[in-house]
């Protein structure tokens, strides 16, 4: 007899206090691709805008991406616990992706899949 147990989809992101649950479906693994192609494009954006609109466009920007990635919550939660510092929340955003990211690819290693099916 085979035994297929399902496989758990969620990469959790653990913070100081709590954890946002990443499902890592095809669908979120597009959008964190975009997300990622938005923040390079929108980056440059910002930092060729003019002094006094940079911090409202990367403000802007770095909440665009937390709701995209979760939702409006997520992007309140993680706001209140950067001491409502907008840089502080785009670091934790840098951080959640790469770190998502890599456990994506820790978990879906080519080289196992290559190994087990005999490639």
């Amino acid at each position: 007899m085979v035994v297929i147990k399902k496989r758990s989809n969620v990469i959790p992101v653990e913070f100081d206090g709590f954890t946002l649950e990443f499902v890592a479906n095809d669908k979120n693994i597009l959008n964190m691709q975009e997300v990622g192609k938005k923040l390079q494009k929108e980056g440059q954006k910002v930092a060729d805008t003019e002094d006094g609109k940079a911090f409202d466009a990367l403000q802007a920007m770095v909440k665009e991406s937390w709701v995209g990635l979760f939702d409006e919550d997520t992007y309140n939660k993680v706001y209140v616990y950067s001491g409502e510092s907008t840089v502080d929340t785009m670091v934790y955003l840098l951080e959640t992706i790469s770190g998502v990211v890599g456990e994506w690819e820790r978990r879906n290693n080519g080289d196992a899949l290559k190994k087990y099916l005999g490639d």
